[in-house]
């Protein structure tokens, strides 16, 4: 059987990922297929729909698959691309090739408005949050808050992200995205308890593990230099991090969940999370899970 693994061709993200995975494919006695999102491409016709990837710069091969890991769509530089590559994918998966994670769920979940909205929906405790594309909004925001933190609705790793207690400083980050036509999401500062908070992985239904990322400063982002350490799955963390699986419709994630002396906040959920700092901590690769999970849907 051909499993792909779907990412760009331009940009390798999170390389060790990839290569584990690639790995936990071949051990399985399955074949490994890259399918490089920027170089499909998608023919439709009375035929219906078929897809093939460019070799070289005139050569093309069929995308022959039964079922495929999504990574990431890559670098986006306009609207056009952006939905021009989920349409790629929700093409493949039309042709009836299983996606892991399924492509329009990944975008819901890769967005932290939409995901913490149908979090907040269904009841699942989530930091208070404004978002908006009014920099009036967010000031008024930063002054209830009084300690707040911003950032990208679409940003990965701890990048870009501010850490602000003074509104008006807060203005000159708000104008400068506005300018940018960037929407503003200011989110209520959480004092966490033990300087960091957990990352706790889901694949198919089972939690396999989880870690705890202490910050060396307020983030704690393992990019950002947070150091990850094994962690206990407590009940409480297994069922928030299993709900908010549910709610997204994932076939497996990183759910992120901070303890404060109010309780447990879900920060955000990481549909294509990286794993190496987890399995540095807990001595699990969460690629084999992963595989193995697609493996099985595949044989239904």
């Amino acid at each position: 059987m051909d499993i792909g693994i779907i990412r760009p061709y331009e940009v390798e993200y999170n390389p060790e990922d990839v290569v584990d995975l690639e790995n936990a494919i071949r051990s399985l006695g399955h074949r490994v297929r890259r399918v490089y999102i920027d170089m499909v491409g998608v023919r439709l016709g009375r035929g219906g729909i078929s897809y093939y990837q460019l070799v070289g710069r005139s050569n093309y091969e069929e995308i022959n698959i039964a079922g495929a890991v999504l990574r990431h769509i890559g670098v986006i530089k306009d609207f056009e691309q952006f939905s021009h590559r989920l349409w790629v994918i929700r093409s493949i998966e039309l042709s009836g090739v299983y996606v892991m994670n399924p492509v329009m769920n990944w975008l819901i979940a890769s967005d932290k408005f939409s995901s913490l909205m149908l979090l907040a929906k269904h009841g699942l405790p989530v930091p208070d949050t404004v978002v908006s594309e009014n920099m009036f909004v967010g000031y008024n925001t930063v002054k209830e808050f009084g300690k707040a933190v911003v950032k990208q609705i679409r940003g990965a790793m701890g990048f870009g992200v501010f850490q602000v207690d003074d509104a008006d400083v807060a203005m000159h980050i708000f104008s400068y995205l506005v300018n940018l036509n960037k929407p503003i999401y200011v989110q209520r500062y959480l004092d966490k308890v033990g300087n960091g908070d957990y990352r706790v992985v889901v694949v198919g239904n089972e939690v396999i593990g989880a870690e705890f990322r202490r910050g060396v400063s307020w983030k704690s982002n393992v990019a950002q230099g947070a150091k990850p350490e094994p962690a206990k799955v407590t009940s409480e963390l297994r069922e928030l991090a299993l709900k908010s699986i549910e709610v997204l419709g994932l076939d497996y994630g990183g759910v992120d969940i901070a303890e404060t002396k109010d309780g447990y906040f879900i920060l955000e959920i990481n549909p294509t999370m990286s794993w190496q700092g987890f399995k540095r901590a807990t001595g699990i690769n969460p690629a084999v899970h992963i595989v193995n999970y697609l493996v099985s849907k595949l044989r239904r």
